[in-house]
């Protein structure tokens, strides 16, 4: 038989991923349950105006993210912890270097009759 590693059994690491898990499922088990209202409650709006409601959109897209990202963590296909221990906004790390694109510039001379235009 194979000898139990107590090294392996008691790494902290694994505990606080088993402790998200649990967490995770109860959340992603309550979105699912939302998703659903929000569906039913964009299509009655849709029904009666023809139009859908882009705030119930934006938080459907938002809640959709959110299964996603806490569905692949449960399922191994991530180490990173979906929201709100992983913030989208931030930029994410990658190892692709920046290119600079370097190129030539052409002074255009504007007509006196013509009013210059200045970006905000």
């Amino acid at each position: 038989m194979n000898d139990i590693n107590k090294d392996e059994l008691l790494d902290l690491n694994k505990w606080k991923r088993f402790f998200f898990m649990v967490i995770y499922s109860f959340a992603i088990n309550g979105v699912v349950g939302i998703l659903i209202i929000i569906a039913a409650v964009q299509f009655f709006i849709y029904l009666f105006t023809s139009k859908i409601n882009n705030q119930l959109q934006s938080a459907n897209n938002w809640l959709h993210d959110f299964f996603s990202d806490s569905l692949n963590f449960l399922s191994f296909n991530t180490d990173a912890k979906p929201w709100p221990f992983n913030d989208k906004t931030e930029e994410p790390d990658s190892d692709e270097e920046v290119g600079i694109v370097e190129g030539e510039s052409e002074e255009v001379n504007l007509d006196d009759g013509q009013p210059e235009q200045t970006t905000p």
